[in-house]
């Protein structure tokens, strides 16, 4: 194409010359190598012009500076235009491209043709992840080597030594997709994300934890202004009434101890109000036959909660707003206080055993069935305060929550214990627990962080007891971060982890885990 401008240019002026030359009969040498080198020093500005262009419009897109510095195009003839196209495509190749719609996009020429009509129409594909390396040592074995709900019995001599491990199960890759234009008055985003955690440090299985999209339309408040958002979701994602989340670094995230939580398929309604400096969200879903939901307790190949008429009903209602005793206020990054209430119900069928084989497992059945309630409520609040006292970026957030359910292992609380069964019996009895935790974050400054926390689970005395199970579980820890920059940071955790059992009695374990972070 530019070949062929530079040759129609050529041509042009040639003839132009030529045209006014025959009246002189003939056309110099050097006036052929004058309009050549003419030619030369446009294609050489266009070029020049082309590369200032991309190198601005790259910084613009990676930090949105330079905008201003975007020097004006000159007017230019449609040969001119054209050339420069070329020249901007040509300069870019490989790093970034500029669509006709003027939206910069860094990919390779060979990609152009397959991604730019997505992205042209209103789908922008995101990649990210980040890479976790861990290091661990326990004084005391642990259910997990890499992540930890609890300390294992001290009654088996093996698991009285110490552990240490090195792993990189934690990391996360995933990519996230929106049209950022409005489709018919819908935007859509969505998620798709996995890991590859295992059972322990050497076991890397592939494993989705989010894979959803999500429908959003404008609403409007009774006066007929726009107030808020519709949301419609569907696919797997956190169950709704999660609302904060510890700062830890263990991969295990409290679970059992404090922390219930489970990323499941649901169907998810949210209807969202926003005011100046605050918002109330009212969340509605249905969650069915979820990874690790209801689990196959008695043993019959079936999931329980698939075995159930029953999906678990769910909802939420969360309130935020702008901190307004915030002494330093950031308007670009305000922080914020929370309070909402949440919950859930559903049940759970479990046939009946008539024979048991040696280590308590249901081998016979006698036909009948049971169903187990699984449900739960929940409070939970962040506050920060003090933001700006000790620093223009330091500040405190004070987080927690405190929940009460039962059969509630399949959402990682209850310590794990769902119904309880003994051989001697035919049915069961749901595990009742009431748990929680509660987190102070401090944020000195760009750079350095740190972290108090505790978690508890408490399972009923009485229903763990009926399978011989797990009557307590808590962890103290403290934690120190350091951010090198927007996408490399470190981390180390102190923990101390305390798990009583009804048999064994209580086993205590001192962790200390190393983490680097690289996000991207």
């Amino acid at each position: 194409m530019k070949h062929t401008i530079i040759a129609a240019i050529v041509a042009s002026c040639a003839f132009t010359l030529t045209s006014g030359a025959a009246q002189d009969g003939f056309v110099t040498k050097d006036e052929i190598r004058a309009l050549i080198e003419r030619i030369g020093r446009l294609e050489a500005e266009n070029k020049a012009q082309a590369r200032r262009i991309a190198e601005l419009e790259s910084r613009v897109a990676h930090d949105g500076t330079a905008q201003a510095q975007l020097p004006k195009p000159k007017e230019q003839s449609a040969e001119e235009k054209g050339a420069g196209n070329e020249a901007v495509a040509d300069a870019a190749a490989g790093r970034l491209h500029v669509a006709e719609s003027g939206r910069a996009f860094h990919l390779a020429d060979e990609a152009k043709g397959i991604f730019e009509p997505l992205s042209d129409n209103g789908l922008v594909v995101t990649p990210y992840g980040w890479l976790v390396a861990e290091a661990d040592y326990n004084t005391h074995s642990t259910e997990v080597d890499t992540y930890t709900d609890y300390v294992r019995p001290k009654s088996h001599r093996s698991y009285k030594d110490p552990t240490s491990v090195f792993s990189m199960q934690n990391s996360i890759l995933g990519i996230r997709f929106e049209t950022p234009e409005e489709i018919c008055g819908w935007r859509y985003s969505g998620k798709a994300e996995f890991d590859f955690a295992g059972d322990h440090a050497n076991d890397y299985a592939f494993h989705w934890r989010h894979l959803y999209f999500d429908a959003t339309h404008d609403a409007c408040g009774f006066d007929g202004e726009k107030n808020g958002t519709w949301s419609f979701l569907l696919g797997q994602t956190w169950h709704l009434w999660k609302m904060v989340t510890p700062s830890e670094i263990d991969g295990a995230w409290l679970e059992n101890t404090g922390h219930p939580y489970r990323r499941s398929p649901q169907v998810r309604v949210t209807r969202r109000w926003d005011w100046e400096d605050s918002s109330l969200e009212a969340r509605v879903g249905l969650v069915k036959n979820g990874p690790g939901m209801g689990g196959d307790r008695d043993g019959d190949g079936n999931q329980d909660n698939s075995a159930s008429r029953w999906a678990l009903v769910e909802g939420a209602l969360v309130y935020d707003r702008v901190a307004a005793w915030e002494p330093v206020p950031k308007k670009d990054e305000p922080h914020r206080w929370l309070v909402g209430v949440g919950g859930m119900y559903g049940r759970d069928r479990l046939h009946s055993a008539s024979e048991w084989g040696d280590e308590g497992e249901p081998i016979a059945y006698d036909g009948s069935a049971r169903d187990y309630d699984t449900d739960m409520v929940m409070f939970a609040a962040s506050v920060p305060f003090l933001g700006g006292v000790f620093g223009e970026d330091s500040g405190f957030t004070l987080c927690g929550q405190i929940f009460a359910g039962e059969n509630l292992g399949g959402v990682q609380a209850g310590v794990g214990q769902r119904v309880a069964f003994k051989p001697e019996r035919r049915h069961g009895k749901s595990v009742r627990t009431v748990g929680g935790f509660a987190d102070l974050k401090y944020k000195h400054d760009k750079k350095w962080s740190f972290a108090l926390g505790y978690g508890f689970d408490n399972p009923n005395d009485s229903d763990a007891r009926y399978a011989d199970g797990i009557c307590y579980n808590d962890r103290a820890y403290i934690d120190a971060f350091y951010r090198v920059n927007a996408n490399l940071h470190f981390g180390v955790e102190y923990a101390y982890l305390t798990t009583k059992y009804d048999v064994d009695g209580r086993s205590n374990d001192n962790r200390i885990q190393l983490t680097a972070f690289y996000d991207f």
